[in-house]
């Protein structure tokens, strides 16, 4: 019995320490597997809040609200890191441009919490990587869309019911390209694991995929933009992937950006990004300052463009219409269709063409003096952004200044009480490197057509400057930017009242004394047409205007006052005063002496070479 007794306490013995050894085990790999689940689901959570971080960061730097491109360290600080993670394509990803390292002060500094992890960072492409990335079965993984059951795309919080939704943005051309960007998909069923994006130029009849939520395109045009997942889609977007010409610049000209405060930023100066400086699809047109014997002043481009027509009534031309715009290419008459096929615009010989029945190069930037052009091919013109002023105006109409030097500033009493003459000559006296002259008629009509098209207001009326100070922009470029030519601070202020505004151009065949007595000595010597001075040949608007200039082709469109020059008052005011009410506006033009009156004011125009 004894001996019987110990051997079931033996077997009993192993028996139990095969349990133990086999709970020990699994409570071993539970263990293990808690720990490993612990680390995918740490990983995954940084991750995520990282993607959302870089989203908004990305989203504010698009709006123009921050720089933000330049936050965290450069990658030399971890030279061998990076090469680990880039190089040895252990993060599927092998252009290090643009990534930059984000330690723990970087995030901390910029207030992101519930992370430990670091990270490489490329804002403009809202990529992601992990530092020391995730072991996770044998397998590395340092961006989300890696894993298995990865998400490519953080959502916003904000969800939608039905077809996902997305918006669409489009960058300025660079070294011959166009981002087309996919942001803020929203969608009410939960987490896609991967969009896939497709696109289109119109025309076509295949899509390309990219695999990114931004894609480069190469040909301007239209383009349809759905995003997918299986059998889930959206609806299609549209947008132009608009190319204008770049500006030319002269020696004492900046680039410049606002921020959301209407402060300028200048080339070279943090916050400024070349890639954002003007994007004419967005309706953000560039910019400048102009420093002469140290007063600044700001211009606005206006790219080459030729410009077609569409009126409401053909047999009522003053009930208004559309005017679509094509940016030409360099200085020739060439031009992309919607469809990214070149096409070739036509020139105005007569200057009463039809140009409701074909797109027409605008004048303005040929070499036809005779229809407000130059004596060469223009890519573009410089406008002052502002009614010009005296460099020591003050901010009351009163307070005039004294100076015959100039400034183009905002909130400043604009430059009236003188005659057309003077202007004529303090504006070609303002830079002769840069060939500053007064507005003629042609440019002013230039800047109409682009206001009204869909690069500017899109055929809403600017809103009037009813300032009886005649303030520029009112009392600064922040108090309504809706009285500018594009309803944000990158437009051209005071076309609609302020001040009204001679522009050079009058009728050769008077004989009043007002072309003698206002020194308009620009009206003598054969009353000939020239790069800065445009005669018109009689007074009958239906048969004597200018094809672009803005009178007759638009006629009291916006209910705008309609006046044509005569032999008694030969020379043009355009844009109306602060007191001409729903009067004043783009199109509003009228006939004048040239006398020194109190409301009419002039605008500068520069055309570098």
């Amino acid at each position: 019995m004894k001996r019987g007794n110990e051997g079931i306490t033996l077997i009993t013995l192993v028996i139990t320490i095969a349990v133990l050894i086999i709970l020990a085990s699994i409570g071993t790999y539970s263990g293990i597997e808690v720990i490993r689940q612990a680390k995918l689901s740490q990983f995954t959570s940084e991750m995520k809040i990282m993607q959302t971080e870089v989203n908004e960061l990305y989203d504010r730097n698009t709006r123009g609200e921050t720089e933000v491109l330049n936050y965290g360290k450069d990658l030399k600080d971890v030279e061998e890191q990076a090469d680990s993670v880039f190089t040895n394509d252990a993060s599927g990803i092998t252009d290090k441009t643009g990534y930059k390292y984000y330690d723990q002060a970087t995030l901390q500094s910029l207030g992101i919490d519930g992370v430990d992890g670091e990270f490489f960072v490329n804002i403009q492409k809202r990529s992601v990587i992990s530092y020391d990335g995730l072991d996770y079965e044998g397998e590395m993984y340092y961006t989300i869309e890696q894993l298995p059951s990865g998400l490519y795309n953080v959502e916003y919080e904000n969800r939608n019911t039905g077809n996902p939704t997305f918006e669409l943005s489009c960058d300025n051309w660079t070294n011959g390209k166009s981002n087309i960007e996919v942001s803020n998909i929203q969608y009410s069923e939960g987490y896609i694991n991967k969009w896939e994006v497709k696109y289109k130029l119109e025309g076509q009849d295949y899509w390309t995929t990219s695999e990114d939520l931004s894609f480069f395109v190469d040909t301007p045009g239209m383009y349809t933009v759905k995003i997918i997942n299986g059998d889930i889609e959206s609806e299609e977007k549209q947008i132009e992937a608009v190319k204008a010409n770049e500006p030319e610049f002269g020696n004492e000209m900046k680039k410049i950006s606002f921020n959301e405060n209407g402060e300028t930023i200048e080339t070279g100066e943090n916050g400024f990004n070349q890639n954002l400086w003007y994007d004419y699809g967005n309706k953000k047109w560039a910019n400048t300052i102009v420093t002469i014997d140290n007063i600044d002043s700001y211009f606005v481009w206006i790219p080459r463009f030729a410009y077609k027509i569409t009126y409401q009534d053909s047999n009522d031309k003053s009930k208004g219409g559309t005017i679509d715009v094509k940016f030409l290419i360099g200085t020739t008459d060439q031009y992309y269709d919607n469809g990214g096929n070149l096409q070739t615009a036509k020139r105005a010989t007569t200057g009463n063409e039809d140009t409701s029945s074909d797109y027409y190069v605008h004048p303005v930037f040929t070499n036809n003096v005779e229809l407000g052009g130059w004596n060469e091919e223009l890519s573009g013109i410089w406008i002052g952004k502002y009614e010009s002023a005296r460099s020591d105006a003050g901010t009351t109409k009163e307070n005039i200044g004294t100076s015959t030097k100039i400034k183009i500033q905002p909130g400043v009493t604009s430059w009236r009480e003188t005659t057309i003459g003077n202007m004529y000559t303090y504006a070609k006296e303002y830079s002769n490197e840069l060939n500053s002259h007064m507005l003629k008629n042609s440019e002013w009509g230039a800047v109409a057509y682009l206001t009204h098209s869909k690069y500017g207001r899109n055929g809403t009326e600017v809103t009037i400057n009813d300032n009886r100070d005649y303030i520029t922009a009112d009392v600064g470029i922040n108090a309504n930017p809706e009285q500018s030519s594009t309803g944000n601070v990158t437009g051209i202020y005071d076309l609609a009242g302020g001040a009204s505004e001679y522009v050079i151009a009058y009728c050769n065949l008077s004989t009043s004394s007002n072309l003698t007595d206002y020194e308009a000595s620009f009206a003598s010597g054969g009353g000939k047409s020239n790069e800065y001075v445009t005669a018109y040949v009689g007074t009958e608007e239906s048969s004597e205007y200018k094809s672009g200039d803005a009178t007759y082709e638009t006629s009291a469109w916006n209910q705008d006052f309609a006046r044509f020059i005569d032999l008694i008052y030969p020379f043009f005011t355009r844009g109306g005063n602060c007191e001409s009410a729903s009067d004043a506006g783009i199109f509003d033009y009228d006939r004048s002496s040239g006398n020194e009156f109190v409301n009419v004011s002039f605008r500068v125009c520069l055309t570098v070479k």
